[in-house]
C-alpha cells in the first residue's frame, strides 16, 4: 500500500464516522462512531505522513483486510455505510 499524508488519512477517516479525540500532544485517537455509539475500532494517527508498512498496520486495525478496499477507504471512494456494513457482517460491530 501506498505512504499517504496525515491529513489524508484523517478527512477519510471522518468520512467514514470516526470521531477524533487528542490523547497526546502529537497523535489522535480516531474512534468509529456508529449510531452515536464508540465502536471497538479505533486508531491513533500523528502529524508525520505514514509510510507504506504504517498503511498496512492501519488498515488492520481498521479491519481492511483486503487491500482494494483499504485503497478504496483511503481514497474517499468507499461508502461508508458499505464500511459498516462489511463490519456487521464479520460480526465486528454490532
Amino acid at each position: 500500500m501506498k505512504a499517504r499524508k496525515s491529513k489524508d488519512i484523517q478527512k477519510a477517516l471522518q468520512k467514514q464516522g470516526f470521531e477524533s479525540f487528542t490523547e497526546k500532544d502529537h497523535h489522535q485517537l480516531h474512534y468509529l462512531v456508529v449510531d452515536g455509539k464508540k465502536q471497538a475500532i479505533f486508531t491513533y494517527v500523528g502529524k508525520a505522513p505514514l509510510s507504506p508498512e504504517l498503511m498496512d498496520t492501519l488498515s488492520g486495525q481498521l479491519q481492511l483486510s483486503e487491500e482494494k478496499m483499504a485503497e478504496s477507504f483511503f481514497s474517499g471512494r468507499l461508502n461508508p455505510e458499505k464500511y459498516v456494513g462489511m463490519l456487521r457482517e464479520k460480526e465486528i460491530i454490532g
